[in-house]
């Protein structure tokens, strides 16, 4: 071995046979010293306290931070005077180790530079009188110390399974941090202090007001941080760095200034494409649980600048600007698609009148959305007060009205050509339970429209219109609707539409003035059966989307119209009418008929009554004045009235009467069979019956002379009383130019026809010279009177038989 060599290796042995020399010689110095070294340990970290320090046990560790010494200080607790009032011990740790320099032992005097305290709890508590344990560093009044003592320079301090506590009842305040790891380093130099901080924690509790709730509940906290303070200008500065919620990166930065009172701090908070709902949950419940109103599906950039003071009860002012692209919005309107947007959020909306929920507002920019296929634009939306929140916006789209369609959902309406252009300003709180009255201004123009009403399944085209919102108010204005061969133009008006809407759409009513120079009541026959039910959506998702057009169909079927009509033209079957004025109410069940004027064969008819619609089988009352209309016209028009023996072609006349009639109608527009009840009183002037099978029948018995096929009389009334299937005629004389008849009886409508004729064979031509009704009728009795008697055979039709009908036969 070579000389040098062999030289450095003995060299090496001393040195290491010293340590181990000095390590032993240390140990035992301090196991000699311990109670030395505790007392200066307790002296130099705290002072004289106001409470009770105890340290249970101490060793040494010479290996942890060679060549310094690390002591390790077993069972740590710190209490102050008052722990037996609020049992809240200041520091309770199980470990604290305390690295010092080696020289500074042998010297007696401990310099500590790291401190790490392990497993336990601190806990900074202030009662409601404002006393707290952290009283405990203010020291006992003594005298000055009888040896020389150095500050301790504490470079280095680590937190191991820490429970830190901050809970102030006066302020109302609880922070509670299960600390896993935290590692903090400071440096210190003659105008500044820079300090560094690694942790891993979670936030269990984090209020300032507990009253409203934690921040960051149940919440994980990964810090880096590093900050620096002026020792001149007395401002700590936060560089804008990097820190992880839930390992959510999210960057901050700011400035807290201790040069005045209260201490004054700015902070901006930075998060990228974030989630909405995931953001919020960092929040307190009542900040939380407004937001989770508005669900994104996709995440958004956010910015939040806070600026405040650092004093009791001190709400800061806060700036959150955002922006998200592409998104997806939730609402009780349904699901907004391709969201655009940009918003601000300021809780001081008018300077000097604080930093609460009712001075706050929430604007959103440049939205643009699709809404169940229509695209919407909104160039400022503006919600104020979030105590009771109020939305403003202004609100523009253009789409085509086919774009409505919703297959899946129960919209009654089904578009199939035209546009809409609108432009809206709402105003309208935004809680459910809020009743402030809601605002909708604003036009919206439809053009070339053609769609189906789908409960009626009835189908428009060639359809115009403008809607113009007044505040509660909806205007319809210049509408124009085209069905088959009917055109209707209409205006109208709902008031207080937006307020009963979705509350009490069964208080909505509809004032419809109507004009048409042709209206076929045949393309409308659906008004006479139940309103068929919109469609069920078939998912949860559909139905959500489907709430204003669901309630739509919920509104037509439960509001009332009031209808003002005036129509040149009407048709229904063989009717025709001519200046149809009308005054209409329709409700959920029923058609009123309040007052119904029009022309027909010649003459006027006026009407009151009502439909109640009860599906196929249809009930209603009718009080009508017939004024002057040709009967055969009349009866052609309303199909004989059911019967088949009289027709149309039989009668001739202009007829005057007031019939009260109640009876079934069927959902084709048809009479139910055997359902008529009611009077009608008439007058017949100028009648003719022709080819009247019955009289015909008469003159092959008698007067094979006279024509009966064509006869005429001046003046016919009587009353009938309809009872179903029957006509029941009072005694009555028919007196025409060829014979005169006395009748009385039953005629069935559909069979049971009962008749009794008494036919004088006197001419009435040898009497037409007497001008007295009474003289006339005495001398037409006079000679031989026939009675006949008509009823109904085996085949259904009408017989005339010699002699006369019982009284039973009448009832049949």
């Amino acid at each position: 071995m070579r000389k040098w060599l062999r030289i450095i290796l003995i060299g090496g042995g001393i040195i290491i046979g010293l340590v181990l020399l000095l390590v032993l010689g240390l140990t035992w110095y301090i196991h000699a010293n311990k109670a030395t070294f505790l007392k200066q340990i307790t002296s130099q970290l705290n002072g004289e306290i106001n409470g009770t320090l105890t340290i249970a046990d101490m060793d040494a560790s010479l290996w942890r931070s060679f060549p310094h010494v690390s002591l390790g200080l077993q069972k740590v607790v710190l209490q102050d005077s008052g722990w037996q009032q609020h049992h809240h011990a200041l520091v309770d740790v199980n470990y604290i180790f305390v690295r010092v320099n080696t020289l500074s032992l042998l010297r007696k005097h401990v310099e500590v530079s790291d401190i790490s305290l392990n497993d336990g709890t601190i806990y900074l508590f202030t009662d409601s009188t404002g006393y707290s344990n952290t009283y405990v560093f203010q020291g006992k009044s003594s005298g000055k110390s009888g040896g020389t003592s150095k500050d301790a320079n504490i470079q280095h301090l680590s937190l191991e399974k820490i429970h830190f506590f901050i809970e102030n009842h006066q302020k109302q305040k609880l922070f509670h941090l299960d600390i896993n790891h935290l590692a903090g380093h400071m440096q210190a130099t003659d105008t500044a202090l820079h300090f560094t901080m690694l942790s891993d924690m979670l936030a269990k509790d984090f209020a300032f007001n507990t009253t409203k709730g934690s921040y960051l509940k149940d919440k994980t906290l990964q810090l880096n941080l590093s900050l620096s303070f002026d020792k001149r200008t007395k401002v700590m500065t936060v560089p804008q760095q990097e820190i992880r919620i839930n390992d959510r990166p999210v960057l901050i930065g700011g400035q807290f200034s201790f040069d005045r009172k209260p201490p004054a701090f700015h902070l901006k908070i930075t998060a990228q494409q974030v989630l909405l709902k995931e953001a919020a949950s960092w929040l307190s419940p009542n900040i939380t649980a407004k937001l989770n109103n508005i669900t994104l599906s996709k995440p958004l950039d956010a910015e939040a600048d806070l600026q405040g003071h650092l004093k009791y009860r001190d709400t800061p002012r806060v700036v959150v600007t955002w922006k998200t692209n592409d998104n997806v919005l939730q609402t009780t309107m349904g699901e907004w698609t391709h969201c655009d947007f940009t918003g601000r959020f300021n809780n001081e909306v008018i300077p000097d009148r604080g930093h609460n929920d009712e001075n706050s507002a929430v604007n959103i920019f440049g939205l643009r959305a699709d809404v169940a296929g229509v695209t919407l634009k909104a160039d400022t939306i503006r919600v104020v007060n979030l105590k009771q929140p109020l939305l403003h916006g202004h609100f523009q789209s253009q789409f085509m009205l086919a774009d409505l369609n919703d297959p899946g959902g129960d919209i009654p309406l089904t578009f199939k050509g035209g546009s809409a252009d609108a432009d809206l300003y709402y105003t309208g709180p935004l809680l459910k339970d809020d009743n402030t009255p809601s605002s909708l201004e604003g036009l919206v123009h439809i053009q070339k429209g053609a769609f189906t009403y789908l409960p009626r399944n009835l189908s428009f085209q060639d359809c115009s219109a403008t809607l113009r919102f007044t505040g509660k108010d909806l205007l319809l204005q210049n509408i124009r609707i085209q069905s088959g061969k009917s055109t209707l133009l209409m205006d109208g008006k709902i008031a207080n539409l937006l307020n009963l809407y979705f509350t009490a759409p069964e208080k909505i009513d509809l004032d419809w003035n109507i004009r048409s120079p042709l209206v076929d009541l045949n393309e409308f026959k659906s008004f006479l059966g139940l309103r068929k039910k919109g469609k069920r959506p078939a998912t949860a998702q559909q139905a959500k989307m489907s709430r204003v057009s669901k309630q739509l169909d919920a509104v037509l079927e439960a509001s009332n119209a009031r209808m003002e009509v005036k129509l040149d033209k009407v048709v229904f079957n063989h009717f025709t009418a001519q200046q149809v004025k009308a005054s209409l109410a329709l409700t959920q069940t029923d058609i009123l008929l309040k007052q119904i004027a029009l022309q027909h064969a010649g003459g006027n008819i006026t009407l009151t009554g009502k439909v109640q619609q009860q599906g196929k089988n249809n009930t209603f009352q009718i009080n009508t004045n017939i004024n002057n209309v040709h009967i055969g016209q009349l009866f052609y028009a309303f199909d004989n009235f059911g019967m088949q023996a009289l027709q149309s072609t039989n009668l001739r006349g202009i007829i005057a009467a007031k019939a009260n009639i109640r009876g079934n109608i069927l959902d084709d527009g048809t009479l139910a069979k055997r359902s008529l009840f009611g009077t009608i009183n008439f007058n017949l002037k100028q009648g003719a019956l022709v080819n009247f099978g019955p009289l015909e029948d008469i003159g092959n018995f008698v007067f094979r002379r006279r024509r009966l096929d064509s006869i005429t009389f001046e003046n016919l009334s009587n009353t009938f009383r309809v009872e179903g299937n029957k006509i029941l005629i009072p005694a009555m004389r028919i007196a025409s130019s060829a014979v005169n008849i006395d009748v009385d009886g039953v005629y069935g409508i559909d069979g049971g026809t009962n008749i009794n004729l008494a036919i004088p064979l006197r001419n009435p031509a040898r009497d037409s010279a007497i001008t007295d009704p009474e003289e006339k009728r005495r001398r037409s009795k006079k000679g031989i009177v026939i009675r006949l008697h008509a009823a109904e055979g085996k085949d259904g039709k009408v017989k005339i038989k010699l002699g006369k009908g019982s009284k039973e036969g009448q009832e049949e």
